[in-house]
């Protein structure tokens, strides 16, 4: 059943049971109130008539109270009553009726019965067709002898009005029920209006509307569930962004992979055909075998740079307390030889600092950062290393005068085979793997850096590494 629906058919019930057992509540009190009152006047009437009775018969002679005398006292006692539609008897001890004021087929015998010297009055109700007659009924004791007074009123409008009001309740609950459904209805349409809106949205959030977002409208639950929603919206489309470059960096790798491969064979399995198939001479197969040579020094090179990305990822770090200016010291005497052939100048201004981290690797990112401040630049370029001990960090940066880097490119510069000049790289033996391999390298060390660039003006690369005296939650 639909929320709509629920709240309906609740409101509905509530309201019937809640006005139902309030109605009849206040009828069935107003109908005590009533038929108290009328036991309570009966009663009144009753004690007045026999009170009426024996100070009439205490004022006649003994001798004159006879049984035909009595009817003629209390026809005369009767008169003086204000009310007429009471009815009145008289009986004697043996239940022998003496006298009646008006005739009726009433008959009060059962509470006679009850009557005797320790319960002196009695009342008992009589239904007699659509009449309810309420009989009231007294002992009297005058000189030794009994007499039996009763009283009859009609109480049927009591009945009456009670059955009026239940018929008058009746019609109220069928026009407040037909007023109650519209007015519950509108109610119920304007409490799930929002979760209505909300649902459409998932669903159009859920068919690939990515861009769906609920109203946050009020302050109820509604609208925090709307912002919930809001909230869980944004991440998601954050994630599968996410999730669609990363697959479209995989696609890349793959695609680049497969390029980078592709051309090295290309040119070994040519050369080497041509040294199989044909009749060259020395210069020719010297010139073959050069082409073959440095083609394969290609695919060591690639095959290393992968394998060192494979292992950089997955292997247990061996942390030792480093030398900074040692360190550095060791990865610019690796590259000094391709930096002379090139004729550029590099520069150091170290300050003395310890760092925590696995040499090896440390040495490969340094290295791989000189290599590719020396392939941005033209000869005659100029390379320059600073350092400076901090309390909590030491900061290495590397500054070339190269040909900078667009800043559109600067956030993928350490995708694998990322190449922003590729002919010049693949010239310089580079496959686009160097910065991807530093950026793992130096995320396993919590090192942080970043890039700063302008095309024409050179490249500027700071490393903020962890002091080996310093914690993470210091940082």
């Amino acid at each position: 059943m639909k929320f709509f629906w629920k709240i309906y058919f609740s409101f509905i019930a509530v309201f019937l049971v809640a006005f139902g057992l309030f109605g009849t509540w206040m009828i069935q009190m107003a109908f005590e109130s009533s038929y108290q009152k009328a036991l309570e006047d009966g009663e009144w009437d009753n004690r007045m008539y026999q009170l009426a009775f024996e100070m009439n018969l205490s004022s006649m002679d003994e001798e004159n109270r006879t049984e035909e005398m009595i009817p003629v006292m209390a026809a005369a006692v009767v008169q003086n009553f204000s009310t007429t539609e009471n009815i009145y008897r008289i009986y004697s001890e043996d239940h022998k009726l003496l006298y009646e004021s008006q005739s009726s087929s009433v008959r009060g015998t059962d509470v006679l019965l009850v009557l005797w010297e320790e319960q002196s009055c009695s009342y008992s109700l009589y239904r007699l067709g659509e009449q309810t007659w309420l009989v009231y009924a007294c002992r009297s004791n005058m000189g030794g002898q009994v007499y039996l007074l009763e009283s009859l009123t009609d109480i049927s409008s009591i009945y009456e009005e009670s059955d009026a009001y239940y018929n008058m309740y009746r019609m109220m609950m069928i026009v407040l029920i037909l007023v109650m459904t519209v007015v519950v209805f509108a109610i119920a349409g304007m409490l799930t209006h929002s979760v209505n809106r909300l649902s459409h949205t998932t669903r159009r959030f859920t068919n690939g509307d990515l861009d769906a977002r609920a109203v946050e409208s009020g302050g109820d639950e509604i609208a925090e569930l709307s912002k919930d929603f809001n909230r869980m919206a944004v991440t998601l489309s954050d994630k599968m962004e996410e999730l669609t470059l990363q697959a479209q960096r995989q696609e890349d790798f793959t695609a680049s992979f497969s390029h980078e491969l592709k051309t090295p064979l290309t040119s070994i399995i040519g050369y080497a055909d041509m040294l199989r198939t044909m009749d060259c001479t020395k210069e020719e197969v010297v010139d073959a075998a050069g082409y073959i040579y440095h083609q394969g020094k290609r695919l060591e090179n690639l095959s290393r740079k992968m394998l060192d990305m494979i292992v950089a990822g997955k292997q247990e770090l061996n942390l030792y307390a480093l030398d900074v200016r040692n360190l550095v010291e060791e990865a610019v005497q690796i590259t000094d030889e391709s930096r002379q052939k090139q004729n550029v100048t590099l520069t150091m201004e170290l300050q003395d600092g310890s760092i925590e981290g696995d040499r090896t690797l440390l040495i490969s990112a340094v290295t791989n950062i000189l290599e590719n401040a020396r392939r941005a630049m033209p000869s005659g370029g100029k390379i320059l290393i600073q350092g400076r001990n901090y309390p909590k960090y030491y900061l290495l940066c590397v500054s070339d005068n190269g040909c900078g880097i667009e800043s559109k490119e600067i956030s993928r510069i350490t995708e694998a085979f990322y190449m922003i000049d590729k002919s010049r790289a693949r010239r310089e033996g580079g496959a686009g793997l160097g910065l991807a391999l530093c950026s793992r390298i130096l995320a396993l060390h919590g090192a942080h850096w970043k890039i700063f660039s302008r095309p024409g003006m050179g490249t500027d690369i700071a490393i903020r590494f962890r002091s080996k005296e310093v914690q993470d939650e210091d940082l």
